[in-house]
């Protein structure tokens, strides 16, 4: 079928979700519209009929990493590829759901979300009544039409896609903060799908079209699925066939019956049970230290699982980048070599580097007037200093 429903849903059910039904055969969009929160996709049913239904959803609720990883080796490394990432995830890797993006020569991308966000996802579609073929972060549903980046005004936030597999969703107020520090010194060529002006990128402007349906167009190339792994869909079988199968399975289990001894499978079956038991208790233990009780383990885990704050922080991470601009434009020799943001602690991580000892304490005296400052030892190399200050808001 050449007609599709697309969704964009928002990271809270509060958040309006946009919607498009666009036929590829004919090349024009059959309907569109805005539902006020994820409790209407419920309206979307008579739309999705036995159309596939795709869905974007916001890669501001996600990490979008790229890491150095060579192919050679690359099935045993991708192992502890969510322990490699734990540094710069604010999540436990053990809440996360790790999806493998397109290759870049070494550079391989991963997507991080978590589980509670993805199911959180998945419970809407399904209270819906729809069925979901795939789970696209909505930046790389931009198509890079032969440049180097794509970008795109979507609501109050600028969608940016910085290559096959990376990209983030910025809002507007922040781009003089962020866009530096996000574009190299060759100026990128940037496809444009807004009318907008990118300092430091070569811009292409792009046919202005309904942001829905530029989405739904480049999604179709769309370079990973998030419903994957855990989350992948069960084939359907059709209902001539699903009858079939139901015949060979009574089939099979008439024979099985017949030659396996019913009390000996029946114990089996309890020692399993008993030992898998056994260990979702011992892993929940470890999960929630101080459980010395466990009555019922499904409604304990939903407990602590609601427990868990989201990962968000986003507009404090921001602000903060703002209120560092000044300094870094007065200690101009100064440079910051890493960044991390910890939202739960609400703390900025920076690690920083100047010719000489005078320039990182005259930062240091910057940025006290604004942050509450942690400073840790000032190391001297070769030809520069460096310190790790961490900071939070006052």
């Amino acid at each position: 079928m050449s007609e599709r429903l697309f969704i964009r849903l928002g990271a809270t059910a509060s958040e309006p979700c946009s919607w498009l039904v666009w036929s590829e055969q004919e090349q024009e969009i059959i309907a569109s519209g805005e539902l006020a929160d994820a409790a209407a996709l419920a309206t979307l049913g008579e739309r999705a009929a036995n159309r596939p239904v795709d869905i974007l959803v916001p890669a501001s609720a996600m990490s979008l990493s790229q890491i150095s990883l060579p192919e050679k080796g690359q099935r045993q490394a991708l192992k502890a590829l969510p322990y490699m990432l734990e540094e710069s995830l604010a999540q436990d890797v053990d809440q996360m759901h790790f999806v493998i993006g397109p290759r870049d020569g070494d550079n391989l991308t991963v997507v991080a979300v978590a589980h509670e966000q993805m199911q959180m996802w998945l419970e809407w579609i399904h209270e819906a009544g729809l069925k979901a073929r795939r789970l696209v972060p909505d930046c790389l549903a931009l198509p890079l039409a032969n440049c180097q980046w794509a970008a795109m005004i979507l609501g109050s936030e600028l969608l940016l896609r910085t290559g096959e597999g990376a990209g983030h969703n910025l809002p507007i107020d922040w781009l003089d903060t962020t866009l530096p520090m996000l574009t190299p010194e060759d100026a990128p060529s940037v496809a444009t799908y807004s009318e907008l002006a990118l300092p430091g990128t070569r811009v292409e402007a792009q046919p202005l079209e309904l942001p829905m349906l530029v989405l739904a167009k480049g999604m179709l190339h769309a370079p990973l699925n998030l419903l994957s792994g855990l989350y992948k869909p069960k084939r359907e079988i059709s209902k001539q066939l699903l009858q079939w199968k139901s015949a060979a399975v009574v089939l099979a289990v008439a024979v099985l019956l017949a030659l396996v001894n019913k009390g000996l499978n029946i114990h089996q079956l309890n020692v399993q049970a008993a030992e898998l038991k056994a260990q979702n208790e011992a892993i929940f233990r470890q999960v929630v230290p101080g459980s010395s009780r466990i009555t019922n383990l499904r409604f304990q885990l939903t407990t602590e699982l609601n427990k868990l704050a989201g990962s968000g922080g986003g507009a404090e991470f921001f602000s903060m980048l703002a209120a560092l601009k000044d300094s870094f434009a007065k200690v101009p020799e100064l440079k910051p070599d890493s960044l991390r943001f910890d939202s739960a602690r609400g703390e900025l991580r920076l690690q920083v580097s100047a010719k000489d000892y005078a320039q990182i304490e005259k930062f240091k005296e910057l940025v006290a007037k604004d942050f509450q400052l942690e400073a840790g030892a000032m190391n001297s190399g070769e030809d520069s200093v460096n310190s790790t200050l961490t900071l939070r808001s006052k």
